[in-house]
């Protein structure tokens, strides 16, 4: 059971604020159950049938029977289905007696029998709502054998001090920086919670031989990412560390960004974790650009694929129950702005050393046409131009007159300066 990029953030794109009764609406078709949670709004749409092959086939003959429940077809947002066709999900929108409507449906084979689920709640509570009603279909399994959902939970302090996360009893915190950022790991797959970096622009990495700092041009959400994505593996395959390589994207899911960002989305990928295929959902934020940087962060979960479906809602609660205190993100924030400033000086020191060299190379290409060059008594601080072709030996036969260094070049960059 699973929502792709495209179904879960509908909650911030199709915003209403309403909760949805699915009492009010008419009865299920046949062959259906409608599943309800007095805990949350919203419900589930439940069917199984035997003698199913494909997840695909069964996908859309669901979407079809379910039409008479709604006030008009489900429009499909995004979909998605495994290479064997055992299981495939969609994401949707619709309308009952006319308030908006969105969610999810997948279908699941197994054992020649297929389920099909359809869950759904107002555009304003799907996000809080879908990982409940997702489980009250009872957990289907596409045949591989994975953890079951976590019945035991506890907060769990960051190693830090800096906060706090809820976690399954089977996880345990693997690393973590003073601010937001944290990662955890268990049997239902890893979590990452508001990793930062600071980037760099093409064109202010130009102007720097060695960047510190990963590039890429903030287009769209998803440059960034596999720039950020390649730095890190860098970093871990540095430290001996197995890598993780992003092997397909799948959805990419904007919304409208909060102030100071360009871009905030959802990217529905597939990774190669130590070995072993995985599915992930990440949060993107990408910031402004400013003196030619900016700060990405990301947050996001993934499971091996096969047990993704099943694993969403568990990841998802983990990375909603993170808390920060407020003085951290504070800090955080501080440490963010002069990590900026001090790129931004970097950038500027190497920006104005290139100039720099440029300006000698061209004062002394002036001073060869010109033909002269000042020569100075520093004693008495009187100049005069001589001949280009003689300075040299010119201030060197001074000196040996005087007995010490009385007398000097000055090269046209000096006098510009």
């Amino acid at each position: 059971m699973s929502c792709s990029g495209a179904c879960l953030l509908l909650a911030t794109v199709l915003a209403v604020f309403i909760n949805f009764n699915p009492a009010s609406a008419q009865q299920p078709p046949p062959g259906y159950q409608l599943l309800t949670d007095p805990q949350t709004s919203g419900g589930l749409l439940l069917t199984k049938r035997q003698g199913m092959a494909s997840a695909t086939q069964l996908l859309r003959q669901g979407l079809h029977e379910v039409t008479p429940f709604f006030d008009r077809r489900p429009e499909v947002l995004g979909g998605y289905a495994e290479t064997r066709d055992q299981y495939a999900e969609a994401g949707f929108r619709t309308t009952s007696r006319q308030l908006p409507l969105t969610g999810v449906a997948f279908s699941v084979i197994g054992r020649g029998a297929g389920t099909f689920g359809f869950a759904f709640d107002s555009p304003h509570t799907v996000a809080q709502s879908l990982p409940r009603l997702l489980q009250l279909a009872g957990g289907p399994q596409s045949g591989a054998a994975c953890s079951p959902p976590p019945q035991r939970w506890q907060m769990v302090r960051f190693p830090d001090g800096s906060g706090q996360i809820e976690l399954p009893e089977s996880w345990r915190i693997t690393g973590g920086s003073r601010g937001t950022g944290v990662s955890a790991e268990g049997p239902h797959g890893v979590i990452i919670r508001a990793a930062q970096a600071t980037v760099m622009t093409r064109a202010a990495a130009a102007q720097i031989p060695q960047p510190p700092f990963p590039v890429a041009d903030p287009t769209d959400p998803l440059t960034p990412f596999r720039a950020v994505g390649a730095y890190w593996s860098a970093l871990r395959a540095q430290q001996g560390l197995p890598v993780n390589r992003v092997t397909r994207i799948l959805h990419v899911t904007p919304v409208p960004p909060p102030a100071g960002f360009l871009h905030d989305a959802f990217l529905d990928v597939e990774v190669d974790f130590q070995g072993r295929p995985y599915r992930a959902l990440s949060h993107v934020l990408v910031s402004a650009v400013t003196g030619g940087l900016y700060l990405y962060q990301e947050s996001g979960g993934g499971s091996p694929a096969e047990c993704f479906a099943e694993h969403l809602p568990t990841l998802m609660r983990i990375l909603g129950s993170a808390q920060t205190a407020s003085h951290v993100i504070s800090e955080a924030l501080q440490r963010a702005s002069q990590s900026q400033r001090e790129a931004h000086d970097i950038w500027w020191d190497a920006t104005r050393n290139q100039e720099r060299a440029r300006d000698r190379m061209a004062n002394n290409w002036t001073e060869a046409f010109r033909g002269t060059r000042a020569i100075e008594d520093t004693q008495t601080g009187t100049r005069r131009d001589v001949n280009f072709a003689y300075s040299a030996d010119l201030v060197h036969r001074l000196n040996q007159q005087e007995g010490y260094e009385r007398y000097r070049e000055i090269p046209l960059r000096e006098l510009n300066q």
